[in-house]
């Protein structure tokens, strides 16, 4: 438990302090040996940087959970095995593999341009299987419409090419003049930076219904930071939103690539006398995703730092999203490197995985590392490298989820590494952000102190970045190389100024109690409090230091053991069980024996339930595992069943536990369920959404939620939450 921890820290920030001066002294002695943050080079950080983004060009580029991805761990891995004095230290790499609901592999994109007779290739990129959560949608753009299947087979069409560069252009368009030739579309009219996303989709849908041989959708760089150009292009925002049945061949292009084949402007693609686009991408459910975790040992391991970002983009070369913040976390270690330094307490270096499809990367860190957190002094998260154009001014930015809810406004560790990097030349932002925008976000979850690192502008920018665009190239992050190195020097100096600044870091009690969260059976870590950010805030407020038993992992008796409060999340996998029924999830009958006789010696248990994988409050795919909690839940006479509660009002009845009239829930999400005895605490139209029953002889009780989304609504549901830590203590 942290409380375990805590007491330990002005001891390790001895060791840690001893262990600077002693470098330094070496140091001195050694003459020649430069400071630490002398070696922080823009050279090799945009050295790694570009090492990064010409994995697999133009083919989605390292798109979440693809073998792009898988490429770029293994690079940084490779990197990270020429560290000599690391090694010697004892550098350890743990390489992770988990499971994301959907990916779209590309395999072959391909775009040949017959201008005066003669055949030119040019570069081109596909559309990402754009729906997240939901296969059919994604599976229009699938090359051979079949989930799961990796065979080769490309897709090739041909034709004479029609230019459409305006809407009234688009919807005035003749179907027999479409069949059979190639839509070359000028994306900006569909941009969603600048129009409107409905009417973007609608184009999109009227004009795959004209069924054309295939469509090119071109973009073209502009001086103007205004426009944010190709914006999405290749993500799943504009295309998520396809209904028609048609699957056409789609590629996309930058204009300026199509200079071999001789054409600068617009005006030129009139020479296009054919165009040959050859598609071959397969998407796959679940899809493999992986992270890479370093462990730098220091001279003390019984506490720790964690430094992040995630490896993955979206579907543009990504040199500022987020090929930087994975640069910064390797000249960290090489600078570390080259120093011969030590840390004062182990330094774990995290690569994630799938932060672009839900932060799955880190959420699946979190869930599998427990310990490490209860021992981790504090998590710095190294997001993006922004650049708004000449025109605005860019700082150092150090945001973290505050306490704002329970009256803490403090940004304790921006505020302290603010001050601490201001003597290094790097004027630093200190903000709060309570949104689950990127990785940092899980660790508020669980306690740990955090902040996230970015290179931004102020409120107000009227400008628009190239992350997220086919512009997010290097030679765009050159233009803003200061910056990218005040980067790396802050995260360096989290690293070694630990002394300075680690101490009292928590606004929330010591822990005197523990929560547990079982997740052995749900795949999605958006129904457990990876992404519950707030609910798990409130615990820690509350006094618990809040654990998780992960996916894939039973829950066992002694897991069980001094625990005040246990929380199930719902049984979910990610398969659609008509394609892969051999997947399928399901308690075992030593678990469930743990969990009723922790119930019957007096424990508190919260049994979840969920009509869907939500996100952010939102419903995704439908949970076809809902009836699967029947294994636990009839031990203590709960039967749910295979249907929805209507109404919209969730009323609660008198009890300590609903010091509030109403709850809010995800409304469509809730699953039915009847009780053989217990407490009805709340209702709506059609039956209890939440009850308590009493269990056994030594006071145990479980709370049953029919629909998990009741733990995200911090804006409605805070008072329930507190309400609940207050009654399981």
């Amino acid at each position: 438990m942290k409380s375990e921890y805590r007491r330990y820290v002005v001891t390790i920030l001895l060791f840690g302090l001893i262990g600077i001066i002693v470098w330094r002294l070496s140091v001195a002695s050694q003459g020649g040996v430069p400071a630490p943050f002398d070696l922080v080079s823009q050279e090799r950080l945009f050295a790694y940087v570009e090492d990064l983004t010409t994995i697999q060009p133009y083919s989605g580029w390292r798109s979440s959970a693809t073998e792009g991805e898988a490429e770029a761990l293994d690079y940084v891995a490779g990197t990270l095995d020429d560290f000599t004095h690391l090694r010697n230290l004892g550098l350890e790499l743990e390489r992770q593999h988990f499971n994301v609901l959907l990916t779209t592999e590309m395999w072959e994109n391909r775009l040949i341009l017959t201008v005066g007779g003669e055949e030119i290739e040019v570069p081109a990129s596909a559309i990402r299987g754009p729906h997240r959560s939901n296969a059919v949608q994604a599976l229009r753009f699938d090359s051979d419409g079949v989930l799961n299947d990796s065979e080769s087979n490309p897709v090739e069409v041909q034709g004479e090419v029609i230019l459409i560069r305006s809407i009234r252009e688009a919807r005035s368009l003749d179907a027999d003049a479409v069949q059979g030739k190639i839509v070359l579309f000028d994306y900006e009219i569909i941009n969603p930076a600048v129009h409107e996303l409905s009417m973007a989709q609608q184009t999109m849908n009227d004009l795959i219904d004209k069924d054309p041989a295939g469509i090119l959708l071109m973009t073209e760089f502009s001086e103007s930071w205004e426009k944010a150009d190709g914006y999405l292009l290749g993500d799943q925002q504009v295309f998520g939103g396809v209904t028609s049945d048609a699957i056409v061949p789609m590629l996309y292009a930058r204009l300026e690539d199509l200079e071999p084949a001789g054409i600068h402007s617009w005006e030129e693609t009139a020479q296009i006398e054919i165009a040959h686009l050859v598609w071959d991408t397969d998407v796959f459910s679940p899809g493999a995703s992986g992270n890479l975790i370093a462990r730098i040992p220091g001279v003390d391991s019984s506490q720790a730092l964690i430094v992040g970002a995630h490896i993955d983009s979206a579907n543009s070369p990504g040199a500022l999203d987020n090929g930087s913040g994975a640069a910064v976390l390797l000249e960290v270690a090489r600078v570390l490197n080259e120093a011969q330094i030590q840390p004062a307490v182990d330094v774990y270096l995290a690569w994630f995985g799938s932060e672009e499809i839900g932060l799955a990367g880190a959420q699946y860190f979190v869930s599998t590392h427990q310990e490490l957190l209860d021992q981790a002094l504090a998590f710095l998260g190294v997001d993006c490298l922004y650049n708004f154009g000449p025109e605005h001014t860019h700082s150092v930015i150090l945001a973290t989820w505050p306490y704002e809810r329970f009256g803490n406004n403090e940004l304790i560790l921006p505020d302290r590494l603010a001050q601490i990097v201001d003597a290094y030349g790097v004027p630093a932002l200190t903000v709060g952000s309570a949104w689950p925008s990127t990785d940092d976000c899980v660790f508020s979850g669980f306690d740990v102190p955090q902040a996230r690192l970015l290179y931004h502008v102020g409120a107000g920018a009227t400008a628009q970045s190239r992350i997220h665009t086919p512009y997010d190239t290097i030679e765009i992050a050159r233009q803003v190389g200061d910056g990218f190195e005040q980067m790396a020097i802050v995260a360096l100096s989290f690293v070694l100024d630990v002394e300075q600044y680690a101490q009292d870091l928590h606004v929330t009690p010591e822990a005197d109690r523990r929560a547990l969260v079982v997740a052995s059976h749900t795949e999605s870590p958006l129904l457990t409090p990876t992404l519950m950010i707030e609910f798990g805030m409130t615990l820690a407020w509350e006094g618990f230091d809040v654990d998780m038993v992960p996916y894939g992992q039973p829950v066992t008796a002694a897991d069980l053991e001094n625990t005040d409060l246990v929380i199930v999340p719902p049984v979910y996998d990610y398969p659609i069980a008509e394609t892969n029924p051999s997947y399928d999830e399901a308690w075992r009958e030593d678990e469930i024996e743990a969990l009723v006789r922790y119930v019957d010696a007096g424990g508190m248990l919260v049994l979840t339930n969920s009509a869907s994988n939500i996100r952010y409050s939102q419903k995704l795919d439908p949970n076809e595992d809902t009836l699967d909690m029947n294994d636990l839940a009839r031990h203590f006479g709960v039967v749910f069943e295979a249907e929805e509660l209507a109404g919209s009002t969730v009323r609660g009845q008198q009890h300590p536990l609903m010091n509030q009239p109403t709850v809010s829930s995800i409304l469509g999400n809730r699953v039915a369920f009847s009780l053989e005895s217990g407490q009805i605490l709340a209702e709506t139209r059609g039956g209890p959404v939440i009850a308590l029953i009493d269990y056994g002889d030594a006071g145990g009780q479980v709370l049953v939620l029919g629909d998990v989304g009741i733990l995200y609504d911090a804006e409605n549901n805070l008072r329930f939450w507190r309400d609940l830590a207050e009654y399981a203590r």
